[in-house]
């Protein structure tokens, strides 16, 4: 099913399969080998797909990739995010940048920024609460020097 990028479904059941779609909301979403800039719904299934933003109850990703995933359950599984917002979420041989959950289940599964209030499974990040204060009075440090270098170098002559 070949769509064009701003059209939009909304439907009881959508079944997507191949090409793109620019917004899909329906109570149950399945898509496959395809992309949607917007997928929202109450039970969303996604395999070998790719989305921008999905937003729903639960949530379940298979080798696909979303820049946000935002349910109440969400789980992913050789998935991709970037940010990830849930109340439960699931995440097996999977990547994120930012997760951020009430309760996560991880296995083999790194993120740049990890929030959660109880966690189960060997959780990996790249930027625990150390690096976050060393990266972040480094980048005070090196936008100050920026800063006054600028004013020291850049100073204005006045006529």
């Amino acid at each position: 099913m070949e769509q064009d990028q701003e059209e939009h479904y909304d439907a009881d059941t959508i079944n997507f399969d191949g090409g793109t779609v620019g917004h899909v909301e329906a109570d149950e979403i399945i898509i496959s080998q395809a992309g949607a800039r917007s997928v929202s719904g109450n039970h969303i299934e996604m395999n070998w797909g790719g989305a921008w933003n999905i937003q729903g109850g639960q949530i379940d990703m298979r080798t696909s990739g979303a820049v946000g995933v935002r349910g109440d359950q969400i789980s992913l599984l050789g998935a991709t995010s970037g940010l990830a917002f849930a109340d439960r979420a699931e995440f097996e041989d999977s990547r994120s940048g930012i997760v951020v959950a009430r309760e996560v289940h991880v296995s083999n599964s790194p993120s740049l920024v990890f929030i959660s209030r109880e966690s189960h499974g060997d959780v990996q990040t790249y930027l625990d609460t150390r690096g976050a204060l060393i990266a972040g009075i480094a980048a005070g440090i090196t936008g100050g020097l920026i800063l006054l270098f600028s004013r020291l170098l850049g100073g204005r002559t006045r006529n």
